[in-house]
């Protein structure tokens, strides 16, 4: 675990793997660097991979109230601190909306934009839209049972998702409820559609069909809003394209990123 502390004091957990040209991997909300290990140990082997806690998550602090716009000053100072210019990003659900706005304030910075099940929807969380469409079904549930309910509408094999998941660190499930309301409040109302006009970077965008709390009509809305964007779906997916698909992951990122980097033997 290596520690970075930003120009306001927060300490945000890093790790950087391999070497050469930079690629930086933002994870999405309750979520930490660890639901990037398999994928980014293959890219390491050709790539300085830059993972990272975001503020309020993982091992880096918590602070009690959280702006938005921190979250990519964050990235952009991490990156100063390494001596990175500019790096392709890959980024998972809202840590899209994360890589949007850092490619917004910062496109230097931002060669490429990788993003796997983008939304630009902030009146309510993905993960409570989802509940409130079975809300009828399933509020008087028992957690366990809506969980595993809800699980048949977020991957496209539970089985898989599920070895996945155990081998990535729960940090979320030790949150305070005051940390949890930092989080959530940060994710809320971004606005970040605003800023499409302003973002010309070459985009791809990833979107597991199997998704019900991103669907692949939110993704492909995000594509079809950024002037320079190509919209992939991969049908056997949901939530973790790079888990459900790993292979097929890799090969779609090697195609995309072929005019940044000349050989990716992955």
């Amino acid at each position: 675990m290596k520690l970075f502390r930003t120009t306001d004091g927060t300490a945000i957990n890093y790790r950087s793997m391999g070497d050469g040209y930079p690629i930086v991997m933002i994870h999405s909300i309750y979520m930490n660097h660890t639901v990037f290990e398999e994928i980014a140990q293959r890219l390491s082997r050709y790539f300085q991979v830059i993972l990272m806690d975001m503020r309020g998550h993982g091992y880096s602090d918590k602070p009690l109230k959280i702006s938005f716009t921190q979250f990519s000053q964050d990235i952009k100072e991490l990156m100063d601190y390494l001596y990175i210019e500019s790096a392709t990003v890959i980024a998972n659900e809202l840590g899209s909306s994360i890589a949007l706005d850092l490619a917004a304030r910062h496109p230097e910075m931002v060669k490429e934009l990788i993003l796997v099940n983008p939304t630009v929807q902030d009146d309510l969380l993905p993960h409570d839209r989802l509940f409130r469409k079975y809300a009828a079904k399933i509020r008087t549930w028992d957690k366990r049972d809506q969980d595993k309910f809800l699980e048949n509408h977020l991957y496209y094999s539970n089985r898989k998702v599920r070895k996945f998941l155990k081998n990535v660190n729960d940090s979320a499930s030790l949150l305070t409820d005051h940390e949890v309301a930092a989080v959530d409040n940060a994710f809320l109302n971004t606005h970040v559609e605003l800023l499409f006009p302003n973002i010309h970077t070459r985009t791809l965008v990833i979107s597991g069909q199997a998704n019900e709390r991103v669907t692949p009509l939110e993704a492909k809305d995000v594509s079809d809003q950024l002037s320079h964007a190509t919209f992939s779906l991969f049908k056997r997916s949901g939530v973790y394209p790079f888990v459900e698909e790993r292979d097929h992951f890799l090969k779609t990122v090697k195609s995309f990123m072929h005019k940044t980097t000349e050989s990716m033997e992955l």
